[in-house]
């Protein structure tokens, strides 16, 4: 069996160290201190938690998480190979259905799944050809396969570089491209493409199911995660009001736009939110737990979250959420900028939904 990588979650281009400075904490993402896939891990995780500013300060803490089993983190980075010259990945798709296995013709498949996936394949001794390709692009996932048998010598490291040959660059889209990647700021909610993947393949239409993409979505309502977390073949990270305090949080209400126009619900609803902080102070001095405090909070409080699909999955979500006008307001304008920003990416995998969009809404 040959194993060659044809393409990983890389940067989204638009976004480097200055062109998100004073953006939040976005910057944040650019001092790990590792390779960027697992730039994306680490930031993810520490979005749950609310500790950005300690991005790169703990060389342990994608390995802490997966030795404890908190794994969703490692989900937003996904690998894409070639097998050649082997049956076996017909079988990989029952070892685990979160992967995607397309037969080519001649013993050949292309293969794509995030690093938890690959990391199960691992610990079951499946696709273990695979294994010196993936420590090399997420080291800390797979720390627990340290034998030298499994690590690139300083040639295969060059060629595994030369194999992202097969990744469409960007001089292949349209432009200009990198203002249109660039976050998205809307009221309180942003939009940010953090990473996305889309392999170079001979059948372009195969690029629906191996491609990828990763969000980071700030400033929306639990009200519209609860919507967005439904759409189950997807990967998410959210900030967790358990172990985030709501005054670190500095969680605001999501004011809905009918409730912002009419000055008597706003007064309403501003009365509901300053009372429901209220209380959570007082349930805190009490002792009570973040965990059990946080039962107080509605629908309307901010949260921030990292969501990975892939393109398949992403064009369901765009299907219901941003181009029918029956989808509820936030998550349709969450959905229409996700929507310009995968069309920027991917413009053959997303032009029907592009067309629906320009005839419904512009």
């Amino acid at each position: 069996m040959q194993v060659e990588l044809l393409a990983l979650t890389q940067r989204n281009p638009a976004l480097t160290a200055d062109t998100v400075a004073g953006i939040g904490d976005l910057a944040t993402i650019f001092a790990g201190q590792s390779t960027y896939p697992e730039a994306i891990m680490e930031f993810a995780g520490r979005v749950c938690y609310r500790s950005t500013a300690r991005m790169g300060t703990a060389p342990e803490f994608i390995a802490a998480r997966v030795r404890e089993g908190h794994e969703d983190i490692i989900e937003h980075v996904v690998v894409t190979v070639r097998v050649t010259n082997s049956v076996e990945p017909l079988y990989w798709r029952t070892r685990n259905r979160h992967c995607e296995v397309t037969d080519v013709g001649a013993n050949t498949w292309i293969v794509s799944g995030n690093t938890r996936v690959w990391l199960d394949f691992f610990r079951h001794g499946v696709a273990l050809e695979a294994l010196p390709i993936l420590k090399a692009v997420a080291p800390s996932v797979f720390a627990e396969f340290e034998s030298e048998e499994w690590r690139l010598r300083d040639w295969e490291i060059e060629r595994l570089g030369e194999g992202m040959q097969h990744q469409s660059p960007l001089s292949t889209l349209h432009s200009p491209i990198f203002p249109s990647l660039l976050p998205v700021q809307l009221g309180p909610m942003r939009v940010t493409l953090l990473g996305y993947t889309r392999p170079l393949l001979d059948d372009p239409s195969l690029l629906v199911d191996h491609g990828a993409a990763t969000f980071f979505f700030e400033g929306i309502s639990r009200t519209c995660t609860h919507q967005l977390v439904r759409h189950r073949l997807a990967s998410f990270s959210q900030e967790s009001q358990r172990y985030v305090e709501l005054s670190k949080g500095g969680w605001q209400a999501v004011i809905p736009p009918a409730v912002a126009e009419n000055a008597e619900a706003m007064a309403e609803l501003t009365e509901f939110w300053r009372i429901a902080e209220e209380k959570y102070a007082r349930l805190r001095a009490l002792g009570i737990r973040k965990e059990d405090a946080r039962f107080l909070l509605p629908n309307a409080a901010e949260t921030r979250i990292v969501t990975t699909m892939n393109f398949a999955a992403w064009q369901h979500f765009l299907w219901l959420r941003a181009v029918d006008k029956a989808a509820q307001w936030e998550i349709r304008a969450l959905g229409q900028e996700v929507l310009k920003m995968l069309y920027t990416i991917a413009p053959e995998v997303f032009a029907e939904h592009w067309r629906v969009y320009q005839e419904q809404f512009q």
